[in-house]
């Protein structure tokens, strides 16, 4: 290794190349390859021998091919002295011998984002949900992805489908979001009371039903979304602590004091 990086630091990358892949092997048990590979190339890095590094991690690809965690760690160095191309290409790589890995499509289409090519991020993800159908981080990286660049009606597309597959409480309350944002109370309200139905004990559903009625002046309404919400979960603090702000605004402060006195009570 030693020779590998004198020889990187003469220019001879070629050379650093065919030292490390004729000699990584020496000396290493089988059983200890990944471990002292990874040891070594992260050693090399931390010396400022980048194209060491980068031989020793290419070589271990080619062994093991199907772990996750040298996949990961090999695009760190491309992200820091890489290129972009050579980025993409490890990426692609990674997902053609891991298409069931969600973090690396993930990485690959954030790098994307991150370099301005949304239509490359917005591919990258559409593959990934044709190669990992039910999977939720990738439905909700696609509809960040396109409600963060003014897509909403995509962004919407995308909810639907993710809440037709079986989505879980997190994908109702980003639909509700976009509904928020966009204004449509009444879809908001439909979006908020159907996943309600689904995951009761969700409370930020509930605070989302509550301040929504309540931006819209029905205060009852929203003691009533305030409570129900607390039959389901009393240990819930931010429902309690939104029901007082709400009783102190509709009928004072004793009210709101009666409300923290049964939470202290419940939550002691």
């Amino acid at each position: 290794m030693k020779e590998a990086e004198d020889a990187e630091r003469v220019g001879s990358v070629g050379t650093c190349q065919a030292i490390v892949h004729n000699t990584i092997r020496v000396g290493v048990e089988d059983e200890d390859r990944k471990r002292t590979w990874v040891t070594d190339a992260e050693g090399c890095e931390n010396r400022g021998s980048i194209e060491t590094a980068r031989a020793i991690y290419a070589h271990a690809l080619t062994i093991f091919l199907t772990k996750k965690s040298i996949w990961l760690k090999a695009p760190q160095i491309e992200k820091t002295y890489g290129t972009r191309e050579s980025l993409d290409a490890l990426f692609r790589k990674a997902v053609t011998y891991m298409p069931q890995a969600e973090v690396l499509w993930l990485m690959g289409a954030k790098e994307k984002w991150l370099a301005g090519d949304v239509p490359s991020a917005r591919a990258i993800l559409q593959e990934a949900y044709a190669a990992i159908p039910y999977s939720e981080e990738i439905w909700l990286a696609a509809f960040k992805l396109e409600f963060e660049n003014h897509e909403p009606e995509r962004a919407r597309m995308l909810l639907a489908k993710a809440r037709e597959r079986g989505g879980t409480e997190r994908v109702w309350m980003k639909s509700a979001t976009v509904e928020r944002e966009s204004g449509n109370t009444d879809e908001e309200r439909r979006l908020l009371c159907n996943g309600l139905k689904r995951f009761p004990l969700f409370f930020k559903l509930w605070l989302m039903l509550g301040q929504l009625e309540e931006c819209l002046g029905y205060l009852e309404r929203a003691k009533e979304v305030y409570e129900s919400g607390l039959k389901h979960c009393s240990s819930c603090v931010p429902r309690w602590l939104s029901l007082a702000k709400l009783e102190e605004k509709m009928n004072g402060l004793n009210k709101a004091r009666a409300v923290l006195t049964m939470a202290r009570k419940k939550n002691a």
